[in-house]
């Protein structure tokens, strides 16, 4: 009897990787097990990525769990190392997280006495390793080399004085580092000098990502020195660090001729008029394609029309826009009309050539009417996210209401994302029958609006809505910032609150209602379909028998 042969397709490795990738991890002793090849394919996928050190360790020689301390049964030999190496070779990302009741250090010591090769994992590209003491820092070393590529990585911690020494043993040991993932818990006072010694030693570098408040002038300076840069971006919340607003009060980066000859994406922590002065200087980053501005101190509506004006015409090739405005003071929130944004702060907008992706976030909700927005879907059809201030603080007035989607669902066919605040009103539902759904919406995020009668606000939103859209509710202003932006006042939560369990009802709802739309609009089309074919047929039948057509099945 024959033995069915595996098509060959099968033994490409990638094409089986990709496959792999969506099977169950306990099936892949069984897949290992076909043939030689596969066995080696497999193997490559379950080591790809570790991101438990102890399965690692565990390769290379059994081990006892005393207390905390894990400590080998042995010392490693060659033999140990060379089965040990069989796996390593096929680790491409490591990734390791401290933990303060199991103690690696012993094991770590051990592997770094007995190894055969100085590189222990040698074609390890991606290291992640976040730490809490000083001996565990140290021991982040054993496992770079020149081939690293990419690293997450804690600063020392506060009360280690010689920080520069850590960082320019990573320049030395991990020199072509791509992309570099700094954790710092402390402010950046306390650490600025060894990060411009660390950026110095790192030519090759084309990302970095730093804390909030960190990218202070003279950080900024040094990367504008650096000539493969392409993204500098900061990152918000406990598990990136925590500086402080302060550090960046005055953004004055010195940039000389040929600052920032790469640089595409930009994110900084600063005032609007310092963020002008920047785009404006001599040998400014004026290639741009994102920018993301985020700002605690209080700006006027017409500070922020220009410096739409400015980035128009200074950076025509921004593609993406973000903007947040996040000063606001606990117990005074009330609303200040003149402080608002509106549609003339925003028009300078429809001057980028190359704008799809713009977002702004503001105390206060837009002021924008229903004809500004059908303006703005009309004169900005290559949209393909936009969020409009769908979370303001100040939730007591609306202008707009479920008829401000229609026009984006009609005329902007490429949106992905969007953002509005709302008074979700079945009283201003306009008629279902002639609405155009959106195209590929992903995401409608309606943040802090009012939605009233959850049943009859989902069946309009679900003539809108493509299957498999989310609705997004709530605020992000609690998860980012200065502890005073992080604070809101107890009205506004339990309001937020009150809101939340309204769009709740709906997000619930709607999913089973746009199926339902679904199945209307395919049998509608199937119908539709039947009829002209019979219609077809009626005509072909009638020409037969030579008799004229006249839209009916009677035969004169």
């Amino acid at each position: 009897m024959s033995i069915m042969q595996p098509h060959r397709i099968l033994f490409i490795p990638e094409l089986l990787g990709i496959i792999l990738s969506f099977v169950d991890e306990d099936d892949y002793v069984n897949i290992a097990c076909v043939c030689k090849q596969w066995s080696e394919i497999t193997l490559d996928v379950i080591w790809r990525e570790v991101d438990d050190l102890s399965r690692l360790l565990s390769l290379l020689r059994p081990y006892k769990i005393r207390g905390r301390y894990n400590l080998f049964d042995g010392l490693p030999d060659s033999r140990d190392w060379t089965r040990f190496q069989k796996y390593a070779n096929r680790v491409r990302i490591l990734r390791f997280e401290q933990d303060n009741d199991v103690d690696y250090s012993g094991l770590l010591d051990d592997m770094a006495r007995t190894r055969t090769t100085l590189d222990m994992l040698p074609n390890l590209h991606t290291l992640e390793w976040v730490y809490d003491d000083i001996d565990c820092m140290e021991r982040a070393t054993l496992f770079m080399h020149q081939r690293l590529r990419h690293l997450i990585i804690s600063a020392p911690p506060l009360r280690h004085k010689d920080k520069v020494s850590f960082f320019l043993d990573i320049c030395v040991r991990a020199p072509h580092l791509h992309s570099l993932d700094l954790r710092v818990p402390y402010c950046v006072q306390y650490i600025e000098t060894a990060i411009l010694e660390l950026l110095r030693g790192l030519p090759d570098l084309k990302k970095v990502i730093f804390p909030e408040f960190f990218l202070t002038s003279s950080i900024v300076s040094e990367l504008a020195r650096m000539k493969h840069i392409k993204i500098v971006q900061f990152e918000y919340g406990f598990d990136q660090g925590l500086g402080e607003e302060k550090d960046v009060d005055t953004f004055a980066p010195v940039l000389e001729q040929g600052a920032f000859p790469a640089l595409l994406d930009l994110a900084v922590t600063a005032r609007i008029e310092h963020v002008m002065r920047f785009v404006n200087a001599d040998f400014a980053p004026v290639n741009l394609t994102s920018l993301y501005i985020n700002t605690y101190v209080e700006h006027k509506p017409e500070e922020l029309h220009t410096l739409f004006v400015t980035l128009s015409e200074r950076c025509p090739r921004l593609s993406q826009l973000y903007v947040l405005l996040a000063h606001h003071v606990t117990g005074e929130l009330e609303l200040v009309p003149a402080k608002q944004i509106t549609f003339n702060t925003l028009t300078p907008l429809l001057s980028f050539p190359n704008l799809v992706t713009f977002q702004v976030t503001h105390k206060y909700p837009v002021n924008i009417t229903l004809e500004e927005i059908e303006e703005l879907a009309y004169r900005w059809p290559t949209l393909e996210s936009l969020t409009l201030n769908e979370e303001p603080l100040v939730m007591g007035e609306f202008t707009l209401d479920l008829r401000a989607l229609v026009p984006f669902a009609r005329l902007c066919p490429k949106l992905r994302r969007l953002g509005l605040f709302i008074d979700a009103n079945p009283a201003n539902i306009p008629p279902t029958v002639e609405l155009k759904p959106f195209a590929v919406l992903c995401v409608l995020s309606v943040g802090t609006s009012r939605a009233c009668d959850p049943e009859a606000v989902a069946a309009f939103m679900s003539h809108l809505c493509p299957p498999k859209c989310a609705l997004e509710v709530g605020v992000t202003w609690t998860s980012f910032g200065a502890h005073s932006c992080r604070v809101l006042d107890d009205d506004v939560r339990m309001e937020i609150s009150r809101r939340f369990n309204s769009w709740k009802s709906i997000r619930n709802i709607l999913p089973v209602l746009i199926q339902l739309r679904r199945e209307e609009r395919e049998k509608s089309r199937a119908l539709q379909e039947e009829v002209e074919d019979l219609r077809t047929r009626t005509r072909l039948l009638m020409d037969k028998v030579d008799v004229k057509a006249n839209d009916s099945c009677m035969i004169a």
